[in-house]
């Protein structure tokens, strides 16, 4: 990315064989840019961001797009006319930011450069409308169908958090049609991708006969007879068994029948519907449907208040049905391996019922999966130091832009967020815990006087040093310098850790002398002067020291 943007080498970019730009430019991926960063930030309240001080997904998004539009300007300045290859890629990044205006602008070009468009192109254009403004902020909360939902995406009114897709006079349905029919007109053959786009059209604007319309009559699937027939097996045979079909269904349309479901308040369908589809075509259930599953079976469960809550009250789902679903899922034969985020959502029904020894496991369960990703971001963070330590010798620049340096840096930098992500998880964890002042049963008859201290002691690592605590007797203040919200609410350099305590199993390890990321990579810069984070791989390794840097300068008395 770097190289092709760097204006250093703009004559050779220009220059280039169209065969040896388009393989260049295909490695610049949006699974490689954007997904794992997208997928990090999804359970990330926009609050909980801005504490963290992590950089905004929007941000990420940008200057995604903004590179690449840079590259093919420059491709254009020389003379070189982009084709069918370049278009279908930017099309691609621009469904999985769900950026319909990138997608638009270069399908514009497409139609002035008189090149047709393919299948993938159509998909990608669908997929950009469909997902437009569900990945940031406040917005990716807010894809469940309900009347005040469509009213407010309905006007879309600025700064309201409900823009992106639209419903009514701004449908997505309407617009994602005209593409399908423009595509159907030219002949130009659909697949599954296709039909799966059309449901999520429909799910979007909350017409459900639309999305069984498309099951229908894409693979034979009567979603009503199916749900009330005692026997679903005695259902009329499906279309497209051939798995060298297009259209022969995959992870992506169990997906989409989860997604489209659950959103529209029939979690239940959804289920009978993926298992039916799944049973069928012979096609594994992957982890990423029983997690969508799992969401909007929680989503459907919790109180609702609001505009809408008396009508929501009708389609709840009892909460011991989400802990049946949790068990089925993580057992013979799914064997689903829950995310923090999971073990978040079962902890939380456990808070509602006020069961402490059901909310424990699941925190020590998440605190397994976070010292998991440390373990991975300490070997990452490993295999920089081994290629740091061979470049030593070498005085050459480009050295510290090689090929296997940036690639390791590149996965360092994932799991060093995703470590943050799970972290700020925990902590979120261990405030619930924290906070409910009314745990109650035989499990813990003694919750202030004996069970939070050791809590306490335990969890203090993930806990501020300054809070108030609600007791029965009064209001305890604990008085420190970290409070909640604090950028930086770990105290000390060392990580945070569940601490041994004489009521724990815990055993000191590793962990309790692990220095911290930004401060391990700040004490590197004062002990190696040679290292100048000049390029681009380097400066991201060390952003979060140079960033620190700045905002002390910018602090200093003029």
């Amino acid at each position: 990315m770097n190289a092709l943007t760097d204006p250093r080498f703009s004559s050779l970019v220009g220059a280039m064989p169209e065969t040896t730009f388009v393989e260049a430019f295909l490695l610049l991926s949006p699974a490689y840019f954007v997904e794992p960063y997208r997928d990090i930030h999804r359970p990330l309240h926009p609050t909980a961001e801005q504490s963290m001080d992590i950089r905004p997904l929007q941000e990420i998004f940008d200057e995604f797009a903004s590179k690449l539009a840079r590259i093919i300007r420059l491709r254009v300045s020389t003379g070189q006319i982009p084709g069918l290859a370049e278009f279908t890629h930017l099309l691609a990044c621009a469904a999985a930011m769900g950026d319909p205006q990138m997608a638009q602008s270069a399908w514009q070009a497409m139609q002035y450069r008189k090149v047709e468009p393919d299948t993938q192109c159509y998909n990608h254009l669908m997929e950009a409308l469909i997902w437009d403004g569900t990945f940031t902020g406040l917005r990716k909360y807010r894809l469940r169908v309900t009347r005040f939902a469509y009213k407010m995406r309905k006007n879309a009114p600025p700064d309201s958090g409900w823009s992106g897709y639209g419903t009514a006079a701004r449908s997505v349905l309407k617009s994602v049609r005209v593409v399908f029919n423009e595509m159907m007109a030219k002949a130009i053959p659909p697949d599954e991708t296709t039909f799966v786009n059309m449901m999520l059209a429909s799910c979007r604007t909350g017409w459900v006969p639309g999305i069984k319309a498309v099951l229908k009559a894409a693979w034979n699937i009567d979603v009503d007879g199916l749900l009330t027939a005692s026997d679903p097996s005695s259902s009329s045979d499906v279309y497209h068994t051939d798995p060298a079909s297009a259209l022969h269904p995959t992870g992506r349309l169990l997906f989409a029948v989860a997604h489209a479901f659950g959103t529209n308040n029939d979690i239940r369908a959804g289920l009978h519907l993926v298992e039916f589809i799944a049973s069928r075509y012979n096609v594994p259930i992957p982890e990423k449907v029983w997690l969508e599953l799992f969401e909007w079976t929680f989503v459907l469960s919790r109180p609702r208040f609001g505009p809408d809550a008396e009508e929501q009250k009708k389609v709840k789902i009892k909460p011991r049905f989400v802990t049946q679903l949790f068990d089925a899922m993580t057992a013979e034969p799914y064997n689903v391996r829950p995310t923090i985020e999971t073990r978040l959502k079962v902890a939380k029904l456990a808070w509602d019922s006020r069961i402490l020894k059901k909310y424990m496991p699941q925190m020590y369960a998440a605190y397994e999966i976070l010292m998991e990703t440390r373990q991975r971001r300490w070997e990452a963070r490993s295999a920089i130091m081994a290629s740091m330590k061979r470049r030593r010798l070498h005085k050459s620049h480009a050295d510290w832009q090689s090929r296997d340096l940036a690639n390791a840096i590149h996965t360092y930098d994932i799991l060093r967020l995703r470590t943050a992500q799970q972290t700020e998880l925990v902590r979120k964890l261990a405030r619930n815990m924290l906070i409910n002042k009314l745990w109650t049963g035989r499990d813990n008859p003694a919750w202030f006087r004996t069970l939070f201290p050791q809590a306490l002691e335990e969890w203090r690592d993930f806990l501020p040093e300054d809070f108030h605590l609600n007791t029965r007797g009064g209001v305890v203040h604990f008085v420190g310098k970290i409070r909640w919200g604090s950028r930086n609410r770990y105290s000390g350099r060392r990580i945070p850790i569940r601490r041994p305590t004489p009521y724990n199993d815990v055993e000191p390890g590793d962990e309790v002398n692990y220095l911290d990321d930004e401060f391990f990579w700040e004490a590197l810069l004062r002990l190696e002067p040679n290292i100048e984070p000049t390029s681009a791989s380097l400066r991201r390794l060390f952003e979060p020291v140079l960033e620190r840097y700045r905002r002390t300068e910018d602090n200093q008395p003029c």
